[in-house]
């Protein structure tokens, strides 16, 4: 009866319908549907590889002869005395005492340097100067980067409490020119400065982290320097950055010196020190001076 109704054409069309084409149309949309089930569990694995790689991915293992960075010079006080350095009063002074002692915080660092202020200075009222200094026979000229780890049992800020300097660099022979990373006091809260930027006796820089310095903790400092200027870092975050004057000779170091630098009316203080470096970009040849202690040839009110 169906049929009966169709046009010829149709008919024709029906007529040639056999079982081989039908069988032709179910294989095509078999393989249809395979190929639509294999793409979608490619996509699937795809993403979930991605989504899995930051974790599972194992990098390839790098040279690390190219990537170590060897200092030029570090004092590490693992020989429990100060002959890594290039000169320190033997003595501290009368409002004070410099020695290299077991590490007392517990932190397993072996031997440090401390430094303590146990009076104020007497009249003229001098710097606590409790640090021991790293000299060059002549200055560096180039890039470079200090790291130096600091613990510090401090008075509060006030009044009493002066200047605390934690390390001083030179830029120009006998410490006349320097800058110094410096212990300040920004709204209620003490952080890390640069002092002598961009020239002596300033104390410009930009702030880049208002991070708080704490006591009765190991804190790692690193300044990085190069022609736009000083970079200082507190556990490998950047805190601040000021520009310098280098002078004719550019980007320089021909000092420097760490441990416990202070004003002289602070009447008490620790400050222990570790695992000091000084790293050079460019090539230098010369070693390290070395003074014996008390000979004062190579400083001056400066430093």
């Amino acid at each position: 009866m169906i049929v009966s109704v169709l046009s010829a054409t149709q008919r024709r069309i029906i007529l040639q319908i056999t079982p081989k084409l039908i069988l032709k149309f179910l294989l095509l949309l078999l393989l249809m549907a395979v190929g639509v089930y294999t793409v979608g569990d490619m996509l699937q694995d795809f993403y979930a590889r991605h989504a899995e790689e930051p974790y599972m991915r194992i990098p390839v293992a790098a040279d690390p002869a190219a990537q170590a960075v060897t200092p030029f010079w570090q004092a590490k006080h693992e020989t429990g005395n100060m002959e890594e350095y290039s000169w320190w009063r033997m003595e501290g002074t009368s409002s004070g005492t410099l020695t290299v002692v077991p590490d007392p915080t517990g932190s397993g660092r072996g031997f440090v340097l401390r430094g303590e202020i146990t009076s104020a200075s007497p009249p003229p009222g001098d710097s606590h100067r409790l640090y021991p200094v790293f000299m060059l026979p002549e200055c560096y000229r180039g890039t470079y980067s200090s790291t130096f780890s600091v613990w510090a049992d401090l008075p509060q800020h006030s009044a009493t409490r002066g200047w605390i300097s934690f390390a001083t660099y030179s830029n120009m022979m006998n410490w006349k020119d320097l800058y110094g990373v410096n212990l300040g006091h920004e709204d209620g809260v003490d952080r890390l400065v640069l002092f002598h930027v961009p020239v002596f006796g300033k104390g410009d820089f930009t702030r880049f982290a208002s991070v708080p310095f704490p006591m009765k903790k190991w804190v790692s400092i690193t300044v990085k320097v190069d022609d736009s200027g000083i970079m200082l870092f507190q556990d490998e975050r950047l805190v601040a950055e000021a520009k310098k004057s280098w002078g004719a000779e550019g980007v320089s170091l021909c000092e420097a010196h760490w441990g416990l630098y202070g004003q002289g009316k602070t009447a008490s203080g620790v400050l222990l020190n570790d695992d000091v470096s000084v790293t050079f970009d460019g090539a230098f040849t010369k070693k390290t001076m070395m003074v014996r202690p008390d000979n004062h040839s190579r400083r001056n009110t400066n430093s």
